[in-house]
């Protein structure tokens, strides 16, 4: 058989035993069950009730000529400066997301107003299945918070009931109804009369603003890529048919304001042209009256040749002043459209703009200007970006002003070149004969006013086809649609994650109780931190009848692992030439621990062989070997024979136990170190070894007192007891000092009351069921046909295991 020397304590540990670490988890089966019922309810429990959550999403193409690149347009557009400009996609996205839309959306839907069924399980919204139609014209705070209900009676009537259920009146559909919800109509969809016919319809109001940040925030926008044009839209919603017609309101409403800011422009530029046609027309008429009354006045049929000379050449000329006339007029507008105050309009005339620099100037003026409208919808003045605007603004407004100043500067000069060239005309026209030269005068302005009509109707016309010809610049990719099964809850993750925590719990719940656990837990421990094998393992004792001896005459496991520890003491104690007894010293780390339980119960082992046993009751302070051993009457004791007071033969007791004599403690002394360190105790020792063969010494706890130690000196071997899931950790640092300085002689480790019920994965794997085994047959096992089933089914797997 091993012996249990001193060496082995620094042998190299086993690595990690991994069918321990599967044992240690088997053990607490139970708790798996438990917690994997719990999570799987709850779970089970969550998606029960748990309104599903859907997708829908829609596509939107934005032609944007920083990432999509130039759009090509045709010919006669580009030459009428009727191509609209791009988009940039980023700011489309601020649109579409912008409360003044949401609000267009929701008033057009009606989704203040959300009708529900009440289930056993959750509440039910009918969207469209809704038979009643409730239209608010005045509502307060108190219809936000409480709901009310609505119950059809028949095809004309409807009763109304509160929040608690409580009927409020019998009211007709149609009729305007004041209570404390407000002031409503109540219409009965003809399609749907008969549906949902005696159920209560709960009507739950929200505030608008609160629903407008709420879709706001629900909406999600996402670019494909930096290159892509294209804006996908995705909102989440527990009725896919609901969040369909929320996109497809959304995107109607976004085309909408798209072709309405398109068409401003065309608008502006169309009242502006019609205006100047009706002064023109009526100025035309006169002057055609005139000519026609001079030429019957003063009888001409017809002019010389060199006055239609002068007449045409005359023609030309006023062509180009009108012609610069009008650019000015132009030019005089766009200066009092940027000089205004109010720039959120399209500049009235900036179709007749031919310059391309003032063109571009006053396009990015308008988007500027749109851009700031939008944003000071949701934000204040003093936001840094709506003061980057503004200062962008300014700047654009100074460049457009020196680009009018420059420009009217170039045609002021033409004019009065032009004039000077009308003035050299009209001095050749002054010898032509005086009839024909009036004639001329009057002909002129009437061409003058004909070319200026002409003009205008051209510019009507092209303005005209903008407006006709005008298309969004952006296009539904995909219609809004549902991305298939619920995105929330998601079934499998729940699941999967209830049967991960319902797995993990149990592990965390065993690593926490070992993290927080400071004592010595198992006999693998003890063994791994020791490096060493212990010297023997004692179970669990159940007192039966006050008796605090185990019975070593019954096969049961204790009394089997007591024999165990009585045989292999030959492998530690020395060879002795004369017949002197064995000095064993018994002791512990601290209270508690079972030192004294111990020693009577080797004692009592060892007297078993027909040896005889000497216990001496070392522990001065708090003895507790009395308690194992009886004695039949009052006694002196060890106390008194080291003072002086008793001799040997007075202080030796025969007890019950075979072979076993005792040395009680006595009184307890004032000063135990003192009278153990006396020579009279090394004298009682030298007696006691010419007439016994085992000795066996009880001592208090060495973290206590030293008193153990100044007994060392003596004895042959030395038992330290370990109490598992009671010694402190801490200790096994004292005990392998100890070892390493030799100060207790062959130190050897017990571990007392071991609980193998629950020591799987402990390094435990035999099972002794009730702490009896190897024949033994305690009481019959009355659980039922099943249980008794599943235990030997549970103890296979576990020596299969094993």
């Amino acid at each position: 058989m091993e012996n249990f020397s001193s060496s082995q304590l620094f042998e190299e540990s086993n690595p990690t035993n991994f069918r321990e670490i599967i044992f240690r988890y088997i053990a607490i089966w139970p708790w798996f069950i438990l917690t994997l019922g719990i999570t799987l309810a709850t779970a089970y429990t969550y998606l029960r009730f748990t309104t599903p959550v859907y997708e829908v999403k829609a596509s939107l193409l934005i032609k944007d000529e920083k990432k999509g690149g130039q759009q090509q347009t045709s010919q006669i557009l580009e030459e009428l400066n009727l191509s609209g400009n791009n988009k940039l996609v980023e700011n489309e996205i601020e649109i579409l997301k912008s409360r003044t839309l949401t609000e267009k959306v929701i008033e057009k839907l009606n989704l203040t107003t959300s009708y529900w069924i009440e289930g056993q399980v959750r509440d039910v919204e009918i969207y469209k299945e809704s038979p009643l139609k409730v239209f608010l014209t005045e509502e307060n705070q108190f219809t936000y918070k409480n709901a009310f209900y609505i119950q059809q009676i028949d095809n004309e009537k409807y009763a109304l009931f509160d929040n608690k259920k409580l009927k409020i009146g019998e009211y007709k559909f149609s009729n305007k109804i004041k209570s404390s919800y407000g002031t409503f109509r109540i219409f009965l969809e003809n399609n749907k009369v008969d549906k949902y016919k005696g159920e209560l319809i709960k009507i739950v109001v929200r505030p608008k603003e609160a629903l407008i940040t709420s879709m706001v925030a629900g909406l999600k926008t996402q670019i494909e890529d930096d290159k892509s044009t294209v804006i996908k839209l995705t909102i989440n919603t527990t009725i896919i048919s609901k969040g369909k017609d929320i996109l497809n309101s959304l995107l109607e409403e976004y085309v909408f304001n798209s072709l309405q800011d398109k068409n401003r422009e065309a608008t502006n530029t169309l009242k502006f042209i019609e205006g100047r046609l009706k002064i023109i027309t009526s100025e035309l008429g006169d002057v055609e009256q005139d000519v026609e009354q001079y030429k019957r006045s003063a009888g001409i049929t017809d002019l010389s040749t060199e006055a239609n000379l002068f007449l045409e050449k005359v023609k030309d000329n006023d062509a180009q002043i009108t012609d610069v006339d009008i650019n000015l007029k132009v030019l005089s507008g766009v200066e009092r459209y940027v000089s205004s105050a109010q720039l959120n309009q399209t500049a009235p005339s900036s179709l007749m703009v031919s310059d391309p620099v003032l063109s571009s100037y006053l396009n990015q003026l308008t988007e500027l200007n749109l851009q700031k409208e939008k944003i000071s919808r949701s934000t204040t003045s003093n936001n840094p970006f709506t003061q980057t605007l503004n200062n962008q603004i300014a700047n654009l407004r100074e460049a457009i002003k020196e680009n009018l100043n420059s420009q009217k500067e170039g045609l002021e000069i033409t004019k009065k070149s032009l004039m000077t060239l009308n003035n050299r005309l009209e001095n050749g026209i002054s010898t032509i004969p005086k009839k024909e030269r009036q004639y001329v005068e009057i002909k002129r302005q009437a061409s003058i006013k004909e070319n200026l009509y002409l003009l205008l109707l051209k510019i009507r016309e092209e303005t005209a086809l903008t407006y006709a010809s005008t298309i969004s610049d952006s296009r539904i990719i995909n219609l809004p649609f549902g991305g298939g099964g619920p995105i929330s809850p998601n079934r499998t993750r729940i699941w999967l994650i209830a049967l991960a925590v319902g797995f993990i719990t149990p592990i965390l719940m065993v690593l926490i109780q070992d993290a927080l656990n400071y004592t010595i837990q198992s006999k693998k421990e003890l063994e791994k931190t020791l490096n060493s094998p212990i010297f023997g393992e004692l179970g669990h004792f159940e007192s039966v009848d006050d008796e605090n001896l185990v019975d070593l005459s019954r096969k049961g496991l204790l009394s089997e692992q007591f024999r165990m520890i009585r045989s292999n003491l030959q492998f530690i104690l020395p060879e002795k030439k004369s017949k002197e007894a064995n000095l064993l010293l018994i002791t512990s780390s601290t209270a508690g621990e079972g030192k004294s339980f111990v020693a009577a119960n080797m004692a009592a082992a060892i007297g078993l062989l027909n040896k005889r046993v000497m216990v001496i009751g070392l522990d001065l302070r708090k003895p507790k070997l009395n308690s194992y051993i009886k004695l039949d009457h009052s006694y002196l004791g060890l106390t008194n024979y080291l003072i002086g007071n008793a001799t040997i033969e007075e202080i030796v007791y025969k007890s019950d136990l075979e072979n076993v004599f005792l040395i009680p403690s006595g009184p307890i002394p004032p000063n135990p170190s003192e009278l153990i360190s006396s020579l009279k105790l090394g004298e009682l020792l030298d007696n006691l070894k010419k007439e016994f063969d085992y000795i066996l010494i009880d001592t208090p706890p060495l973290s206590l007192v030293t008193d153990a130690l100044l007994i060392a000196k003596y004895v042959d071997a030395t038992f330290f007891i370990i109490r598992q899931k009671y010694t402190p950790r801490v200790f096994l640092e004292t005990i392998k000092e100890y070892k390493k300085t030799d100060t207790l002689k062959s130190l050897q480790v017990i571990l007392n009351d071991v609980d193998y019920n629950n020591q799987r994965g402990y390094g435990y794997g035999y099972g002794y069921g009730n702490g009896y085994g190897y024949g033994y047959y305690g009481e019959e096992d009355k659980s039922s046909p099943v249980i008794k089933r599943a235990k030997k089914l549970y103890k296979k797997l576990l020596n299969k295991l094993s």
